[in-house]
């Protein structure tokens, strides 16, 4: 267990892009990407919600979005076999998925809103498709955050940088994929 470095955080921005890129490529599923993220993000255990960079905080970001996926995929495998601990991991996971909130609200207010576009995406899913919103950070290689969060997306639109059009994210096949 430790606290996220400085040097923690360029290593851990070159080996999230080269998961991504694996991703790309189809020699990682979905899972496959949660889990090796997951190997990554887990010896850090006090990350706190400051971002005093971009790349902190899309690292902050990721960390709290794989702990909450990496908890929704052994929820599944629990839903039928152990409903009581099921719902324990999805209450945890949801937690976690507050706090990446958190995250993307201080990396959109480090940057002021600027070069930020955002929007709704098509989901495959009825209950997603018009709630899950995108957001790019445009001079960000690689850099895709997804929220449902009410308040940042009115923080957004009064920003003037999103999109009432829904789009088809910039990671489709990624989003559209049932990992859990």
């Amino acid at each position: 267990m430790k606290n996220l470095t400085e040097q923690d955080i360029k290593q851990l921005c070159f080996k999230r892009i080269e998961l991504i890129e694996q991703l790309e490529l189809g020699t990682l599923s979905k899972e496959s990407f949660i889990m090796e993220n997951y190997q990554l993000m887990s010896p850090f255990q006090k990350v706190n919600y400051e971002v005093s960079s971009i790349d902190e905080g899309v690292i902050k970001y990721h960390y709290f979005n794989t702990m909450a996926k990496k908890l929704m995929i052994e929820a599944d495998g629990l839903e039928f076999k152990d409903p009581k601990s099921c719902e324990k991991l999805r209450q945890s996971a949801y937690d976690f998925y507050l706090k990446k909130d958190k995250i993307t609200l201080s990396l959109l207010e480090y940057v002021d809103f600027k070069g930020v576009e955002a929007y709704f995406i098509h989901m495959k899913s009825r209950t997603l498709d018009g709630v899950i919103y995108e957001i790019r950070f445009n001079t960000c290689e690689k850099v895709v955050l997804h929220s449902r969060d009410r308040k940042i997306l009115y923080k957004l639109k009064e920003a003037g940088c999103f999109s009432e059009e829904p789009v088809a994210s910039v990671i489709d096949v990624y989003v559209n994929t049932k990992a859990y």
